[in-house]
This record gives C-alpha cells, sequence and structure tokens, in this order.
C-alpha cells in the first residue's frame, strides 16, 4: 500500500465526487476528467486515443465536456467513453468544502471569472443547439462535387502539360497547377482528419489518407496528432505545436527564456541561431513559408517512423510510397535537370499561400493563459482570427478564412461555416466576446506588425542577459577573494 499521505480511497461505482477530490486524485497520477458532470477514469484507454495521449493529458482534473463535443461524433459519448464513467461531479458552488466560504465573503476575480466562464459556456451550448436545428452540421454533398470537379481539372491539366509540354512555358505551368492542386486536396483532407465529410470514422479516415498520402505525400495521422492538440490549447506558447516554430518564429517574448515543449518533448532553447532568425523573421516570414512542405515531408515521415502502434501506419506508407513513385515519375518527363529542380521549387514553393492562411489566424492573436477555468468558446474567440472576403472568393480560402467559427465547431461542414458566422456574431454580442475579423491584406498586417513587434524585443533581451552575465562574474570577483581569505 503506498504511504498514508498520497493514498485515496476509491470510489464506488456512481459515487459523487467533489472538486477537491477530483484534484486530489489527479495529483496522485489518476487520469480523471469531467465531461456533462461525470467523472470519467481514462488510465487504461489514453494510449488507444485515436486523437493521441496529449489530447486527453491537457484535460486531466477538469471540465472538458466543449472539447469533447466540439471534436468528437456523438457515438463517442453514447457509446465509448460511457464505459468509463465512475462517479457524479459535484460542482465548485453545490460544494460543501467551498459553499460556507464563498457564502460568507465577497468573491474573488478568480470566482467571478469561473462564473462568466460558465455563463459563456452554457451560451454556447445553446448556440451549438442552435446550429444544429439549421442543419448546419450535416454534409451537403452537392458542394465536395463542384470541389471534386476542380481538383481533378487541376489534376490533369498538371498531368497533361507535363506530358505532352513542348516548352519551359508548359512545364511551369504544369508545376503551377500542381501546387493549386496539393493546396485545394488540403481543405478536403482538413475536413476528413475532422469527420466533418461522412461523419463517419471509417469513410473520413479513408478519404484522408488518400488525399494527404496518396496525392500529397503528407501523413493525415501526423497532421491529427499535431492539430488536434492545436485545437485544444490553441496560442499556449508551451502546449500549442501550431506556435511553436523555433529557431524561425517566436510569436511571443515568453519563448526567450526557452521552454519545455510537451508536445515535441524537448526543450526549445533561445539560442544564437533562433536570435538571428527572429530578429528577422517579420521579413523572412513569406520565405520561409514557401519551405513549409519540405518541413511536412520530415514531420511525416519522422511521425511514421516513431509510432509503431499507430492503427493506420501500414496504409500511410504504402500511400507514401505510391506518392514517391508517381510525382518522381512527373520529374521524369522534363528534358533538363535545370527544369526538374525549377519544377520541383515551383510546385512546392507556390504551396505557401496555404501555410499563410493557417499562421494568419493565430500569429496575430494572444498568447496569454488565463487558466482551465476559461471557458472553451473564449479561449477561441480570443485566440483565433478570421478573415473577410467576398463570397465568390471562399474556394480558394477552403474554410480556412473562417477559422475563429471552425475552432467553435471543428465538426462543422466548411461550406456551411459563412451561415454560421450571423449566429456567431450575435453570440459574441450576447456575450460580451469579441468576434475577430479583419480582410485578408490586414490580416497580414496584424501578423507582420506582431512578428515585428517580438523581433524588435529580441536586441533589448540580449542586452539584459548580458547585463546580467556581467553582474554576476563581478559579484564572483567580490565575493571569492573574501572566501580565500577566511580560509
Amino acid at each position: 500500500m503506498p504511504p498514508e499521505s498520497t493514498y485515496v480511497e476509491p470510489l464506488a461505482k456512481k459515487n459523487v465526487i467533489s472538486r477537491s477530490q477530483l484534484e486530489t486524485r489527479c495529483k496522485a497520477g489518476e487520469i480523471l476528467i469531467v465531461v456533462n458532470q461525470k467523472v470519467y477514469k481514462l488510465d487504461k484507454w489514453i494510449k488507444h486515443h485515436p486523437g493521441g495521449q496529449l489530447a486527453i493529458r491537457h484535460c486531466i482534473g477538469r471540465d472538458c465536456t466543449d472539447e469533447v463535443k466540439a471534436l468528437h461524433p456523438d457515438y463517442v459519448l453514447e457509446k465509448k467513453i460511457k464505459y468509463f464513467e465512475i462517479a457524479d461531479y459535484l460542482p465548485r458552488d453545490s460544494d460543501p468544502e467551498f459553499a460556507p466560504i464563498i457564502g460568507s465573503r465577497t468573491r474573488t476575480k478568480e470566482e467571478i471569472f469561473e462564473a462568466q466562464s460558465a455563463q459563456v459556456s452554457s451560451a454556447y451550448r445553446q448556440l451549438e443547439s442552435r446550429l444544429r436545428a439549421r442543419q448546419l452540421f450535416e454534409t451537403n454533398y452537392t458542394n465536395y462535387a463542384w470541389e471534386f470537379s476542380r481538383y481533378l481539372t487541376l489534376f490533369t491539366m498538371a498531368i497533361v502539360l507535363n506530358i505532352y509540354g513542348t516548352c519551359t512555358m508548359h512545364y511551369m505551368a504544369s508545376a503551377l497547377c500542381l501546387a493549386m492542386f496539393w493546396h485545394q486536396i488540403s481543405f478536403f483532407a482538413h475536413d476528413a482528419g475532422h469527420n466533418s465529410i461522412s461523419h463517419n470514422l471509417q469513410i473520413d479516415n479513408g478519404i484522408g489518407i488518400f488525399l494527404a498520402d496518396f496525392l500529397g505525400g503528407l501523413s493525415i495521422g501526423w497532421w491529427k496528432k499535431s492539430h488536434y492538440v492545436h485545437h485544444i490549447v490553441t496560442n499556449h506558447p508551451i502546449h500549442d505545436p501550431d506556435i511553436q516554430h523555433l529557431p524561425f518564429f517566436a510569436v511571443t517574448t515568453r519563448i526567450f527564456q526557452g521552454f519545455f515543449s510537451t508536445y515535441h518533448q524537448k526543450e526549445m532553447v533561445f539560442d544564437r541561431v533562433a536570435q538571428f532568425f527572429v530578429s528577422y523573421q517579420h521579413y523572412l516570414y513569406y520565405p520561409i513559408m514557401m519551405m513549409g512542405r519540405f518541413n511536412l515531408y520530415v514531420q511525416s515521415m519522422m511521425f511514421l517512423a516513431k509510432e509503431p502502434n499507430y492503427p493506420y501506419r501500414k496504409q500511410e506508407i504504402f500511400g507514401l510510397t505510391i506518392y514517391w513513385i508517381w510525382y518522381p515519375y512527373f520529374l521524369k518527363q522534363l528534358p533538363t535537370w535545370n527544369m526538374i529542380i525549377a519544377y520541383v521549387f515551383i510546385s512546392h514553393m507556390f504551396t505557401f499561400m496555404l501555410h499563410v492562411q493557417i499562421t494568419l489566424s493565430h500569429f496575430g492573436m494572444s498568447t496569454e493563459e488565463l487558466g482551465d477555468t476559461e471557458s472553451f468558446a473564449a479561449k477561441m474567440l480570443r485566440t483565433t482570427m478570421d478573415v473577410d472576403c467576398p463570397t465568390w472568393l471562399d474556394w480558394f480560402h477552403g474554410g480556412l478564412q473562417f477559422q475563429a467559427i471552425h475552432h467553435l465547431f471543428p465538426r462543422m461542414p466548411r461550406h456551411n461555416l459563412r451561415a454560421a458566422q450571423p449566429y456567431v456574431k450575435e453570440f459574441c454580442d450576447e456575450v460580451g466576446l469579441t468576434y475577430h475579423i479583419h480582410g485578408f491584406a490586414k490580416g497580414n498586417q496584424i501578423v507582420y506588425s506582431a512578428l515585428k513587434d517580438v523581433a524588435d524585443q529580441v536586441g533589448f533581451f540580449m542586452e539584459v542577459a548580458k547585463h546580467e552575465a556581467k553582474e554576476y562574474v563581478e559579484a564572483q570577483r567580490i565575493v571569492l577573494p573574501e572566501t580565500n581569505k577566511d580560509k
């Protein structure tokens, strides 16, 4: 038996667990989460979670009802997670350990913030019900038929211009068509990764693997593992992998001190290389985005090499093998090595718009940590920006222009996001939250300014570090002689 100070008496099934008991048991190492006022114990199941272990670990010891409902189909709550229920959860206001204390004094700022967050969560759930009643979570497959015709046209043009091309212009046009093809199917793969196409996990996984692996050379499994964590801890400097890009980018000066990335499981050091790149990051933003696809190849291969228990590993390895057969075949049709190199760079570099579209919604937004009691909806709207564009340009942005709405409702088909926008604006006005939306040019300006603000602080940070080092050396010179004299 463990020492008495760490031993926690297990609860009988369907018992009631208070906040203090929940905290104690989690500190003792149990993996407990709260969903719909029920406590679930996931110690044995966590390693089988399709979205990875980290997505669950970020929810340990707290109410993550909104996160779970936003990222999972209903049957997960009805058929899967219910088997791990161990107790009912006693809210703080009803907890006898807290109620007398709260009732006898003025509430603290933290308690007021928690109460406000609860109101936002309640309104958010009502909004979700309204959108479901208007069938905005149902897929209109006609939209995907148009999408498919666009993909087929671009890929066919890339093939024809490549095989039957007779001049440099034809080959470079083929490379551009291929770049646009990759850009466009990424939106479809994104939908499949969120299970928002057929709403059937097996079917959408198959679609995602075909689009991402066979046609794009990227692992959908790697993307899902990273992206689900991003949706739960959006813009958190220590936890969100989507803003951890040292040595090239730092979106907040908090990164200057260095930190341990919970996603990458390693120390992120702000060394001399990082200091150099971050100092010029506002100038390097677009050039580095042009190299982004090469990095995704590396990340995909590393994921499949390091995840032997990933259930779709064999299918994805087969998909990447097919990709690395057909894409080099494209290159073999070209007449010279210079043409091959140009084709590779153009087909890859012109996908940079996708990386800009993805980072645009987050790089210029808040990276503050407001605690576990902040509501899911408030956090998503605080850390995410939408892009205002005319309806006829929706095909180009592929739903990424509605990132804030997508973060609120990740499983909503992207063709319905525009229809949901008026309801989200009304919700924000009702609960007092800001809906950040700017034009594409303004959004890029905000990101540039945010990157420049951080870059401008690098010199100041280095001067402070040098000054502190100098003070330390001088202090050592004073102390050491006195110590020797005493001896």
